[in-house]
């Protein structure tokens, strides 16, 4: 390892290519490192000067945190685990376990010296990408694409990413991220999932006496999993709507007076069967990966699929009185077109979803045209 002065430890005096030399000793020694005892003791003896060398630069770096707890944890962390001092045992393992401890440190240094974005800068255009809505509320943030769209090394945005979590302006749920609100958006699916079959009894898809379809028929028409659809058969049921039995879910009433319908202005373009097939497509897929669209694509989508159904719903020939599942699809597609768009983002996108879903399921009903 080359010497150089300590005396300057700001990251602007961080030496990269001494960084790479040196993170290239240690992944030899913490990697491919020989058991002989004078290997262990040399590698040991080379491990440590180099964690010399560099911990005025992660001390420098500790103090300089700006405040962020998480960043002060980190360096804290990096600076106990590869302290020249540490008592090492002299074997093999030890020795690796310590190295690795210092290459981890050095690589640390390595990042900060590399051209980018600093912590706080991260965090200050993570907050505001939020507000301005490039990170809408309900959709995952993920780290590598932040650090990809900021050109900044993946461990500064996670860096940032966790002291937002600490400051509440970010929430997880196990490893997944996501901008604040957006597990309380999750957790409330079930009430807008309730909502939708609140709204279909009472348009008549469902009648009284009738019963409604299984949970798992349910969690594909509402392009969800079984449990929010659960969750919302126990609104209804609280709500008197229907009766869950043995023999499955009974509607005993409908939900409310039918709401007047939704006025918007239907689009005088015929859409192709392609075009059709390749827009439910779309929206099926951007929901499935959770992918936010930007808003004018979102709405000009949500218009599209109505028309589409429109155009549908007119050309499907009246199935017979005993088809329930054909007049059930119609009857779901007749009440989604003059449903209105949610207000947030996240939802905009489920309800599209279920918009490309219903007509999906009508669009075998209707006859192919010539080509």
């Amino acid at each position: 390892m080359t010497t150089a002065s300590t005396d300057h430890t700001d990251a602007r005096a961080l030496d990269l290519s001494q960084l790479r030399d040196d993170l290239a000793v240690l992944r030899r020694i913490s990697g491919h490192g020989r058991s002989a005892p004078a290997s262990v003791a040399r590698n040991l003896d080379m491990a440590r000067r180099i964690a010399l060398h560099w911990a005025p630069f992660g001390q420098a770096r500790r103090t300089a945190a700006d405040d962020l707890a998480s960043e002060e944890r980190r360096w804290d962390l990096l600076l106990a685990c590869a302290a020249p001092e540490r008592s090492v045992e002299k074997s093999f393992a030890a020795v690796m376990v310590y190295a690795s401890s210092v290459r981890d440190l050095v690589q640390a240094l390595h990042d900060v010296a590399l051209p980018g974005t600093a912590v706080p800068d991260v965090s200050r255009a993570i907050t505001a990408a939020i507000s301005k809505g490039d990170f809408p509320v309900g959709f995952e943030l993920r780290v590598k694409q932040v650090a990809a769209d900021l050109r900044t090394p993946v461990e500064r945005v996670r860096t940032a990413v966790s002291s937002l979590l600490d400051s509440g302006a970010l929430e997880s749920r196990g490893r997944r991220i996501f901008p604040a609100g957006s597990l309380d958006l999750h957790d409330d699916l079930a009430t807008h999932i309730a909502d939708r079959l609140h709204a279909q009894i009472a348009a008549g898809v469902y009648a009284r006496g009738s019963r409604l379809p299984n949970a798992k028929f349910l969690a594909t028409t509402f392009c969800n999993d079984a449990a929010p659809v659960g969750q919302a058969l126990r609104v209804l049921v609280a709500d008197g709507v229907v009766h869950i039995g043995p023999c499955g879910t009974t509607v005993l009433q409908p939900a409310c007076p039918s709401p007047p319908a939704h006025q918007y202005e239907e689009r005088s373009s015929r859409f192709s069967r392609d075009t059709i097939v390749a827009t439910c497509r779309a929206a099926h897929v951007q929901w499935h990966h959770r992918r936010p669209a930007p808003a004018e694509v979102l709405h000009e989508r949500w218009q599209d699929l109505r028309s589409m159904a429109s155009q549908l719903l007119a050309a499907a020939p009246p199935p017979a009185p005993d088809a329930a599942q054909e007049l059930a699809a119609l009857a779901r597609a007749t009440e989604l077109v003059s449903a209105p768009l949610p207000d947030k983002p996240w939802l905009q996108q489920w309800h599209t979803a279920c918009q490309a879903k219903s007509i999906s399921d009508i669009l075998p009903l209707v006859p192919k045209e010539p080509r």
